[in-house]
């Protein structure tokens, strides 16, 4: 165990002397957490493989699984990759810095443990000001979600307190992230562009931008992690009625997800009760996630959503958290 120190920062105009303190610790071989624009990051010196290392050690993760790797600016990613596809080029000019990883294929300099037996490399820009800036003070990053594996990923320093306290050096603190929607991870190292995970960028904009259809990978059906609480999904008001009424008559402890406050005011009476929030201004799911385990809830039901609406992202999470239609 370590002592994990804790930095408050301000989100939008992060304090120099601040963002030094953490670089210095990512320079010395240690891990830091931060904010993006999706979830909190666990960064560490992308040319340490030492450092990287430790990464895989702190979050329990398979040491096989490829780490995405963050930059700041264009110099840093012609030093990581043998090329920038047009079609890449078009994709960054658009959406960095914002939720997009591209992955591209990586120069022989970058270290193994980054790759995971792969010959790309996964590149995001994000646009969130304090990660840009210890970005621009370390150079790349390599920084999956600041999370234990399996773990829900975490949109507040809380979330990496409850995983990685007394694992990693430093945390730096700029309150609640976004809605906690990852990035969207596209490959496009064999010249084709494959859609790997839904994210924070749809697809639809993808193919907009390129002006193709886009073809989904094998491996955004990979399994994320899977809650202890029974999550479901009701296709209707009725049908969200009926199941409350059936799991009531049970021993679990029941808690309902809404989305808008009309809803949620008609089942006053259950006990826990939880407001999704898609738009990242209150509770994503992920922090009900984790709110609902640590009630020792069994079973959440949730208000009835309309996937065009909702959006196919948020459907994958909710299917990876292992719910129920």
């Amino acid at each position: 165990m370590i002592k994990t120190h804790y930095i408050k920062i301000n989100p939008l105009n992060p304090e120099p002397k601040l963002i030094s303190m953490a670089a210095a610790y990512i320079k010395k071989g240690e891990l830091v957490a931060f904010p993006t624009e999706t979830v909190y990051g666990l960064g560490a010196d992308a040319l340490q493989p030492s450092a990287v290392e430790k990464i895989f050690i702190a979050k329990g993760r398979p040491s096989h699984n490829a780490l995405l790797v963050h930059v700041s600016n264009m110099v840093q990613v012609q030093h990581l990759v043998t090329e920038i596809p047009s079609i890449a080029q078009r994709l960054m000019k658009r959406f960095w810095p914002g939720p997009l990883s591209i992955i591209l294929p990586a120069r022989a300099s970058v270290p193994a443990i980054i790759k995971g037996g792969q010959t790309g490399i996964g590149l995001r820009m994000p646009s969130h000001p304090v990660a840009l800036a210890l970005i621009e003070a370390t150079g790349p990053l390599a920084a999956p979600s600041a999370n234990l594996y399996g773990r829900p990923s975490p949109t507040n320093v809380n979330h990496v307190r409850q995983d990685l306290d007394g694992k990693i050096a430093a945390v730096l603190d700029a309150g609640d992230t976004g809605a906690g929607l990852e990035s969207t991870i596209i490959d496009v190292t064999d010249n084709r562009c494959r859609i790997l995970r839904r994210g924070g960028i749809k697809i639809e904009m993808v193919e907009e931008c390129l002006g193709q259809r886009i073809e989904i990978g094998q491996r955004d059906q990979r399994s994320g992690y899977r809650s202890p609480v029974r999550v479901i999904l009701t296709a209707n008001e009725k049908d969200f009625e009926n199941k409350l009424a059936i799991y009531s008559k049970t021993e679990m402890k029941i808690g309902i997800v809404f989305i808008d406050a009309i809803f949620g005011g008609k089942y006053k009476d259950v006990k826990h009760r939880l407001k999704l929030d898609l738009t990242g201004q209150g509770s994503s799911l992920y922090d009900i996630i984790r709110e609902s385990e640590a009630a020792s809830l069994n079973v959440l039901l949730f208000q009835p959503v309309d996937p065009a609406q909702v959006g196919e992202a948020w459907m994958d999470r909710l299917h990876r958290a292992g719910c129920t239609c």
